[in-house]
């Protein structure tokens, strides 16, 4: 796939793919690399993810990108140009086994996302949308930790913050206002049955 046919997903999977063949570990601090310290959206969605990917079942890896969810999140609701991360966060890595899994799931998912993703009435993708939108992923970070004793559900989690992530990352309006339906609905299927 070359940069002419590859969309936003596409381009943030490759340079990982490449420097993790180069031998280097995939961890949050390689992402915040090539996403750049002002690209908020893709350390929220590469992470997120991982979480979404088979690699869900490791333990604590649900929590650590929930921790991170919240950490980056939260600068983007507070309009922070620039994202800063612990360096003991950042230093956190997945093995050279468990990368090539991830690489391997994030490859046609990639290629899906971005045959369907692409800029359009972004405007829907502005501070106030950016910034409500990091307020709902910081809610989702903070009880992914939960979530990871019961099955499946941090899998969920972190598809609201990769969905997120992705259309503001890919300016992408039509992918925020469907996002904002899937929070809706998901608000209003825990109000019917907690209710």
């Amino acid at each position: 796939m070359t940069d002419t046919q590859e969309g936003t997903l596409g381009k943030l999977v490759r340079k990982v793919e490449e420097r993790a063949d180069a031998g280097e570990k995939v961890s949050i601090g390689l992402i915040r690399e090539i996403a750049g310290q002002r690209a908020a959206g893709p350390m929220l969605l590469l992470p997120a993810l991982i979480v979404v990917s088979p690699l869900s079942i490791i333990p604590g890896l649900p929590t650590m990108v929930g921790l991170n969810t919240v950490l980056v999140a939260a600068q983007v609701a507070l309009g922070r140009e620039q994202v800063w991360l612990p360096k003991w966060l950042t230093e956190r890595c997945i093995s050279a086994k468990h990368a090539k899994k991830l690489l391997k799931f994030l490859g046609p998912v990639s290629r899906v996302a971005d045959g369907v993703v692409k800029p359009r009435a972004s405007f829907l993708t502005g501070a106030l949308m950016r910034r409500t939108g990091a307020v709902v992923c910081i809610l989702v970070g903070c009880i992914m930790p939960l979530l990871e004793f019961i099955p499946f559900t941090s899998t969920w989690a972190a598809t609201v913050i990769a969905i997120y992530a992705l259309s503001i990352t890919a300016r992408d309006g039509l992918l925020a206002v469907a996002w904002a339906g899937l929070v809706a609905g998901l608000v209003t299927l825990a109000w019917t049955f907690l209710g």
